[in-house]
C-alpha cells in the first residue's frame, strides 16, 4: 500500500480496497485540503475504527469517501486504538457513499439537528450513516476471575493494546513478529484465563497459560501454546503486544524456566541491600522476586547490574530497585532468587505444536477409512526414487553371484527398469548439473518465502536424491507439509516456483 499520495490520483475507495487486499495494518490519515481530516485504522486488512471531526465509525468513512480530493498518508507503525466503531464492510460503505453522496457529506455537521428531517428524504441511506454514531470500543479489559497472571510483566513499548481477538488474524500476527525479529511479549487476557508468549529476536522462547482451574494451574510450553491458540481462535478476550529489551526478556524467561537459587526467604530475615550487593559481586544474571500483601516486585539482573525493576502495581521499568524493595517492609514478604541456567533452553517449536494439533484433528474424522490408504500413497510419493537404487544395489551384488538363473528370472526384468530411469537423467544432464548448488538455491527460495518456518522444507530438499527425479519428488512433498501459520496455498505456490527454477537448469 502507498505510504502517501493524492486522493485525486488514488481514490479513497481504491485505498480501502488495497488495504483489504494486502491485509495491511496501520493508520490511514486523509485530509481534504479544507481543514477536514479523517483517520482510518486497519488490522490485517480489517477496517475496525474511523474518526473524523467529531464523528466516528461508518459515518466517518462514508463522509470521507465523498471528499472530492485531498492528500493521504499511511503509517504501518502507528499505535492502534482499542475502539471498534466500523461495523459495515468496505463494499457496503462504498455503496452507501455512492447512493447518497451529498447527504453523506453533510451528515457530520447536521446529524443531530436534522435527525427528524433526514428520514423523510433518504430514510434507508441516512440510517446506514447515522446508526453507528455511538463509539463502541473495548469498555474494559478482561480480568481473569482468579486475578492471576502467569508472571508479572512490565510496561514497555506498546505496539498493540487491547486488540479484540475476534478480529485479530493471530497466525499472521505471529508470522509478522517473527519476520521483524520482534523482542517482547504477547499477552492474552480473558475473563477466565491469562496467557503470555515471550519473544526474543523473532523466536518464541516460552509460552505460559494460567486458566486458574486450580492453585497451580499454570502450564508451559506446547500445552500452554495450544490453549492460548484455542482462546484466540474462539475470539476470547484481548491481546497486548509489548516490546521490551533483550535483557528484560531474558530475565523474564529465566524467571519462568530456571530453578530457584534461594527461595522462601522472609523479608524480616534479609538485608536486601546487602543481598543485592552480594549478587552484584557475583555478576549474577537472573531475577529477584518479592511477593507481599501489597503486590509483587521483580528485579531483573544482568551480570549483577539491575537491568530493570518494577512492581505489579507500577509496571513502569526503573533502573533502580527502590519500589520493589519497598515491598520488603512487609515482614512476611517472601523473596525468591533465580540464576540464569547455564544450559541452553530450546526455543518453543510453534510449528511442531500446531502441526501435531492439525494432524490429530485430521485423523479423527478419517479414523475409519484412513488405515488402508496411508501406506500405499505414502511410500511411492515420498520414497519412490530412493527405493529404486536401493533395490538395484541390494539385488545386483547378491543375486547374480549366488543364483544366476532360477531366482533372478523374475528379478532380472526388474533390474533394467530400475537402472533405466536413473540412467537418462545422468547421461543427459546429471553430470552437467551441480546438484549441491541447485539444492542450496531451492533452500534459499524456501527461506525467502517462509523465513524461520523454512526448516522442514530445507531438510526435505537436503535429504533428496541428487537427480532430477529426486529433487522433483522432494518438491512434490512441500504442499503437504504442515507448518504453523503457513497456508497450504502458499506452500503450493512455493512448490510451483521451485519446479520452474529446477526446469531452468536443464
Amino acid at each position: 500500500m502507498q505510504s502517501q499520495g493524492s486522493l485525486a490520483e488514488t481514490s479513497l475507495k481504491s485505498l480501502l480496497e488495497a488495504a483489504q487486499g494486502e491485509r495491511s495494518t496501520g493508520t490511514l490519515t486523509i485530509r481534504n485540503g479544507s481543514g477536514k481530516s479523517a483517520s482510518l485504522y486497519f488490522l490485517f486488512g480489517h477496517l475496525f475504527h474511523a474518526q473524523s471531526d467529531g464523528i466516528a465509525g461508518d459515518a466517518a468513512v462514508v463522509s470521507a469517501l465523498n471528499w472530492p480530493g485531498g492528500e493521504f498518508e499511511f503509517d504501518p507503525k502507528a499505535k492502534l486504538p482499542s475502539d471498534e466503531t466500523v461495523k459495515a464492510g468496505i463494499p457496503e460503505l462504498v455503496q452507501a457513499a455512492e447512493s447518497t453522496p451529498e447527504e453523506a457529506a453533510e451528515a457530520p455537521k447536521q446529524h443531530k439537528p436534522n435527525a427528524e428531517e433526514a428520514p423523510r428524504d433518504h430514510p434507508v441511506a441516512e440510517r446506514k450513516v447515522e446508526a453507528p454514531q455511538p463509539r463502541r470500543g473495548v469498555k474494559h479489559r478482561p480480568q481473569p476471575k482468579h486475578g492471576r497472571e502467569p508472571i508479572p510483566v512490565p510496561a514497555g513499548q506498546v505496539i498493540y493494546d487491547s486488540l479484540k481477538t475476534s478480529f485479530v488474524d493471530f497466525p499472521r500476527l505471529i508470522t509478522t513478529l517473527e519476520k521483524e525479529g520482534y523482542t517482547g511479549y504477547v499477552r492474552l487476557l480473558t475473563d477466565d484465563a491469562s496467557g503470555l508468549i515471550l519473544f526474543r529476536e523473532g523466536l518464541a522462547l516460552e509460552c505460559m497459560y494460567d486458566a486458574g482451574e486450580e492453585p497451580s494451574g499454570l502450564v508451559l510450553g506446547k500445552q500452554a501454546l495450544q490453549r492460548f491458540n484455542d482462546d484466540v481462535t474462539a475470539g476470547h478476550g484481548v491481546l497486548d503486544v509489548v516490546g521490551l529489551s533483550s535483557e528484560l526478556i531474558d530475565g523474564l524467561h529465566e524467571l519462568t524456566v530456571s530453578r530457584p537459587m534461594y527461595t522462601e526467604l522472609y523479608a524480616s530475615w534479609v538485608d536486601m541491600k546487602a543481598l543485592l550487593k552480594f549478587l552484584n559481586d557475583r555478576k549474577l544474571s537472573g531475577s529477584v522476586m518479592i511477593r507481599s500483601g501489597g503486590g509483587t516486585g521483580v528485579i531483573i539482573l544482568s551480570e549483577g547490574d539491575v537491568a530493570g525493576a518494577y512492581t505489579s502495581e507500577s509496571r513502569d521499568i526503573s533502573d533502580k530497585p527502590d519500589r520493589a524493595l519497598a515491598l520488603c517492609e512487609d515482614p512476611n514478604a517472601m523473596i525468591e532468587i533465580k540464576s540464569a541456567d547455564s544450559t541452553t533452553h530450546t526455543p518453543l517449536d510453534i510449528d511442531e505444536v500446531v502441526a501435531a494439533q492439525r494432524a490429530s484433528a485430521l485423523r479423527a474424522p478419517q479414523a475409519a477409512p484412513a488405515p488402508p490408504p496411508p501406506p500405499p500413497p505414502a511410500e511411492p510419493a515420498t520414497s519412490q526414487i530412493p527405493v529404486i537404487p536401493q533395490q538395484a544395489t541390494a539385488t545386483y551384488p547378491v543375486q547374480p553371484r549366488q543364483a544366476p538363473t532360477p531366482p533372478s528370472v523374475p528379478a532380472m526384468p526388474n533390474i533394467p527398469p530400475a537402472v533405466a530411469p536413473t540412467t537418462p537423467p545422468a547421461s543427459a544432464s546429471g553430470p552437467q548439473l551441480d546438484w549441491a548448488a541447485i539444492v542450496a538455491e531451492l533452500q534459499a527460495m524456501a527461506e525467502d518465502s517462509l523465513g524461520n518456518r523454512a526448516r522442514k522444507v530445507k531438510d526435505i530438499l537436503g535429504a533428496a536424491d541428487p537427480s532430477i527425479q529426486g529433487i522433483e519428488a522432494a518438491i512434490d512433498q512441500v504442499p503437504s507439509i504442515s507448518l504453523l501459520f503457513v497456508d497450504s496455498s502458499r506452500l503450493e505456490q512455493l512448490a510451483q516456483e521451485m519446479r520452474a527454477r529446477l526446469k531452468s537448469h536443464y
